[in-house]
Formats: C-alpha cells, structure tokens, sequence
C-alpha cells in the first residue's frame, strides 16, 4: 500500500472519530517512509490522544523543539489542560507567535491546530483568520464550516461545502460538513443529513461516539425519538463521559418527557465530565433568567 493510501485511511478514521483506531494505525504500520508522511501520521497520532484528553502524554511525548505542527499540538494540549483546571496560560499567545514562525501561516497541519485553540478560546473571529489560507485544504475547511455554524451564518457555511464540491467531489470530509449544515437548514435537509451519517454508520470502524450523535441528532431532529434514544444509549456504552452524548441526552430525555430526576441526572454528569460547555453556560443563563423574571411575580406576603 502507497503511503497517500495509508494516510487516506488514518485522515477518514480521524473525521469519523475513531480515535483510538487512528493511534493503532500509526503506533503499528511501517508503510511510512518520507518525513513529510511521518509527520502528518505523528500529527493525527497526537491529535487522537488530544481528543482522548489525554494532555499529559501530549505534553511530555512532544519535545519543544518538535516540527512545527507538533509544537502546535502540544500548544492545544497546553491550553485544554490549562482550561480544564482553571489556571493560567500563555498558550494562546505562544500559538500566535508559532503561527508567525516562516511558512507556518500556510502549513494546514499548524493552522487547523492553532485555529482549534482559538476555537477553544472563544475566539471564532481569530481563527478564521488562522484559516485565511484553506483552498483545496479539506480539514482547514471542515474546520471553517464549524465556525460559521457557530455563528449562525449557514450562508457562509454552505458556501464553503459548495467550493468544496468543486474540488473534494465524495471526499469522507466533505460529506461530514455537508451533513452539519444539512442539520442546521433543516426541513428536508434533515433527511440528508440522516442519510449521510446512516451511510458512515455501515462501517464498523465508523461506529463511533461521533457517528452515533450525528445518527441521533438526526433522528431528534426529525421526530423520531426513540431511534435517537436507541442510538445515543449505544454511544453511552462506548464512552459514558463524552459531553457530546450527555448533551443529546439531556435533550432526548426532554423532548420524550423523561422525570425531572432523570434530566438532572444527566446535567450533573456533563457537569462532572465538562463544566465549562457551552450547553450549561446557555442553560445557566437561561435557568437565571427565569428566577429573575419569577421573583418579579412572587406573592409578598404583607402578616
């Protein structure tokens, strides 16, 4: 098998989340002879413990003076690790000042790493910038239709799938992005997107945590809740701490009106598991602003 042959298989087994497949994949093949191809798996292998968060083996696998998508792995495992404890870092601006180091403005493999902190910062504006440069750059641009969805702007999401098709045709790539925003458009697009994620789902290295939420979110999405509910209890098996699943959940349990207990339940595990996702932050909010407006129409009692 080729080399562009292997790293075809180790790209498709990140997007569909496979990570711990792409960490065997790496960890075991010798098909890999250039520097630029050991490079690009070493980066997916790293990524993959990132995604497992696993920071400290990132962190103390990956020397300082690394190549420099590597150092900017271990940036991102610096930065989650940092935000998970609550403590200070000065990843962000260590990241920046990498990203200005010679060609590393252009080199995917840094900026989809760097754009990701950014991501991770709050920082959607920066990290489009970071990805300023992403023609023919399928994760660059995975990455982008991520962060206009974020913003709500589906227009500029659906152009980037569109510019896409005129170069990736039926890449596994382009095919996630066109499924995120089929979620988003909704109507008939639900379908679709149903489709797309049912097709990856026929693999069984595609039957993933990943996988199983774009199946249920899906299937939420179009009424059919207890094949979402099927689908997400199988994703629990797989990983009972993934925050993706808790939130799908939440919503699951809701939407087929499961006890209040059991919807706590599940809140008080993303809590445990993620703390800061964006999911309790909305409903933090949104639970303060109902006690707000409540204590407006509180019965005073004047004995």
């Amino acid at each position: 098998m080729d080399e562009e042959s292997i790293l075809f298989g180790i790209r498709n087994l990140f997007t569909l989340g496979n990570y711990q497949a792409v960490i065997n994949e790496v960890s075991t093949h010798k098909g890999l002879y250039s520097p630029e191809s050991k490079l690009e798996a070493q980066v997916y292998l790293y990524r993959s413990y990132v995604a497992q968060t696993k920071y400290n083996l990132v962190i103390s696998d990956i020397a300082s003076d690394a190549d420099a998508p590597l150092r900017a792995i271990r940036l991102l495992a610096i930065y989650l690790q940092a935000k998970q404890k609550n403590t200070p870092t000065d990843a962000v601006k260590d990241a920046q000042t990498l990203l200005e180091e010679g060609a590393n403005r252009v080199n995917a493999l840094v900026q989809v790493a760097v754009a990701t902190l950014y991501v991770n910062d709050g920082q959607l504006e920066e990290a489009l910038k970071v990805l300023h440069s992403r023609n023919k750059k399928l994760e660059c641009a995975q990455l982008a239709v991520q962060i206009y969805l974020q913003m709500d702007r589906v227009d500029l999401a659906r152009n980037e799938v569109n510019q896409c098709k005129t170069w990736a045709e039926d890449a596994l790539q382009l095919q996630m992005m066109e499924a995120w925003v089929d979620l988003r458009v909704g109507g008939e697009k639900y379908q679709e997107g149903f489709y797309i994620f049912e097709e990856f789902g026929q693999s069984t290295t595609a039957q993933t945590v990943k996988v199983l939420n774009g199946q249920a979110a899906t299937n939420l999405a179009l009424g059919r809740y207890p094949e979402a509910e099927s689908v997400l209890l199988e994703a629990i098996d797989k990983n009972n701490d993934d925050a993706d699943t808790l939130v799908n959940m939440i919503v699951c349990a809701t939407l087929t009106s499961k006890t209040p207990d059991v919807v706590r339940r599940y809140v008080s595990q993303l809590r445990e598991v993620a703390p800061l996702h964006p999911f309790l932050q909305d409903l933090d909010l949104k639970s303060s602003l109902f006690d707000r407006s409540a204590a407006r129409f509180a019965i005073v009692d004047s004995a």
